[in-house]
């Protein structure tokens, strides 16, 4: 941890010096999750390991970063990818020159380093000219917690919800579901769900465990789940990735293709 932290730092200096980008993104949600990111550059990095970056776009991450709030810095120096989870201190104006100045944020010396490799699967998000119906969820029947949860928010426990498909890859997929806030807390990291999606390109609809491995709240008053398939079955766990791989593929032309109509 010490030597990724002190490769970090070396890093982000020598980016500084060289007046290249990071990328940035929220911490609660990755871009490789699905998540927006921002490319900005180090403006400065302190002795302290402070650093102050370039504030990121709102267009571009889809949120203005407060202070107090955790973010992901992903360096990458040859063969090596880091990520520095930080936190925001707060605005500043960077000083270019004696003319310019410019909407800065300064951030925390990593809190935590790891490893920026990306994930065993793209990931594809859904956007404009692709349509999906409504993803459904249910609690398992398994998950005693969960259940519970639902009860004492007075949901039935035997409910199908309705989510939007915000992104899916090979490993499972980010759903937007709209949900009261006694609602949300049903949907803990880790609950058990089964998922059932009708999808473009599969002949037949999926209907698979899954487990979900982070939360996020949205601005909009949905909460974002990010779910990851539960597949014991080698021969059908294969089967799955190889559909949804070609899936994320057959997106992205789609994407692209309109993209270059608009």
């Amino acid at each position: 941890m010490a030597n990724d932290t002190q490769t970090w730092l070396h890093i982000v200096r020598s980016l500084s010096a060289q007046n290249a980008a990071v990328r940035v993104s929220l911490s609660t949600r990755p871009v490789e999750e699905g998540g927006r990111y921002a490319r900005v550059r180090v403006l400065a990095v302190g002795s302290d390991g402070i650093s102050v970056i370039e504030e990121p776009s709102i267009r571009d991450l889809g949120d203005r970063l407060r202070p107090g709030k955790d973010i992901d810095i992903l360096v990458v120096q040859k063969q090596t990818r880091l990520v520095g989870r930080c936190r925001v201190n707060g605005y500043v104006k960077h000083a270019l020159n004696e003319a310019t100045r410019l909407d800065a944020l300064q951030v925390s010396p990593p809190v935590k380093v790891f490893s920026g490799q990306l994930r065993d699967f793209y990931r594809a998000p859904i956007g404009a000219g692709v349509e999906v119906k409504p993803i459904l969820l249910k609690l398992d029947p398994a998950d005693a917690p969960a259940l519970q949860r639902a009860s004492l928010a007075g949901l039935d426990p035997d409910k199908t919800f309705k989510a939007r498909l915000v992104n899916i890859s090979g490993g499972g997929m980010g759903l937007a579901i709209v949900i009261d806030r006694a609602g949300a807390s049903v949907f803990e990291i880790g609950t058990v769900v089964t998922v059932y999606a009708e999808l473009p390109t599969l002949d037949t609809p999926l209907e698979l465990k899954a487990h979900i491995v982070h939360t996020e709240k949205l601005e909009i008053g949905d909460i974002y789940l990010g779910v990851s398939f539960t597949i014991d079955d080698p021969t059908l766990k294969h089967q799955v990735e190889d559909q949804l791989q070609r899936l994320s593929v057959w997106i992205q032309r789609r994407m692209l293709k309109k993209e270059s109509r608009d």
